[in-house]
């Protein structure tokens, strides 16, 4: 073989190499509730559990991206507030902040906790300010309070027993605005019929949701595609017997959130070199969000969270 074949053949192995880890990558799709009713405020353990099994590298959760406004929306208008606030008059010393972003966790106290937090604070990323808020509060001991809350008990357990230094924001609010009252007005307005079967499903989830938790199998109720559907129509009131432009409105809207969720994905899936990845997110949005990332990128393996023991090893 001469030199010139030589070189080619190498080029195509490494492109070849390259395609192959691109379509090894995995990302790993849980839907939650994101609050449980007290009775069940523990529920979540289990799907912790089930979750390390799998061994993740990387963390996506509903939270803004970092630094994007228009993404973060009337819902998260608090924050926005305080990010501007902070960016505006806060200074920090940048090799102070790489060496506690470089340091495990348990290697760390509260105060150092603290300065990440407003660190984070200060750049806009929602997801770390709120998770070292929490280790500055509660430390990254495998103990913890439960709040039936699935930032602190589900995403914020996993980072800690992971050992993993940032959560990922993916959420996206832009051209959100106008959702809720679209969708409200577009309920009141609904028919009779529509209304009965919107109230039935919604009877049916909150029951259903205490007894799984009660059962201890919260996280594979709530991710039984039966379910994943059921919230799916919920937040888009694709029912019959609703109509009209504030229906219109905010299906779209909703839509249109879920494709923009999927792309924040994609990007930060090329941006980090990690096989497998897990997103926690609403039970809402687990079903399109799926969808469109299997339509945006056909190479991504995605998995659901019911599906999950046939990907353990």
């Amino acid at each position: 073989m001469n030199t010139l074949s030589q070189l080619l053949f190498i080029v195509f192995l490494i492109f070849i190499s390259k395609s192959f880890a691109q379509e090894q990558q995995e990302i790993l799709i849980v839907g939650d509730m994101h609050q449980l009713p007290g009775i069940v405020k523990r529920a979540y353990r289990p799907t912790v559990k089930k979750i390390l099994k799998y061994k993740p590298e990387l963390i996506m959760a509903e939270y803004s991206k970092t630094g994007d406004t228009a993404a973060m929306g009337e819902w998260n208008s608090k924050f926005k507030e305080a990010y501007l606030k902070k960016k505006a008059s806060y200074t920090y010393n940048n090799e102070k902040i790489k060496q506690l972003q470089t340091t495990p966790n348990k290697n760390l106290d509260s105060i150092a906790f603290r300065q990440l937090q407003a660190y984070y604070l200060s750049i806009g990323d929602q997801g770390n300010h709120r998770m070292y808020g929490y280790f500055a509060r509660h430390g990254v001991t495998k103990k913890f309070k439960p709040y039936g809350n699935q930032n602190p008990d589900l995403t914020f357990q996993l980072m800690r027993q992971l050992e993993l230094k940032s959560v990922y924001g993916v959420d996206s609010h832009a051209g959100y605005q106008g959702y809720w009252p679209a969708w409200q007005r577009a309920l009141k307005s609904g028919t009779k019929e529509g209304k009965k079967a919107f109230k039935k499903a919604m009877r049916k989830d909150s029951w259903g949701n205490i007894f799984a938790g009660l059962s201890w199998s919260l996280g594979r109720y709530m991710n039984k595609p039966k379910t994943l559907e059921s919230y799916y129509r919920i937040n888009s009131l694709r029912y019959k017997g609703f109509s009209g432009e504030d229906y219109d409105l905010q299906i779209k809207k909703w839509d249109d959130r879920n494709v923009n969720m999927a792309k924040n994905i994609l990007d930060v899936l090329a941006n980090n070199d990690v096989k497998r990845s897990v997103l926690i997110v609403g039970a809402g949005h687990a079903k399109a969000v799926s969808e469109e990332l299997k339509r945006l990128s056909p190479n991504l393996k995605v998995i659901m969270y019911n599906d999950l023991k046939n990907h353990i090893k």
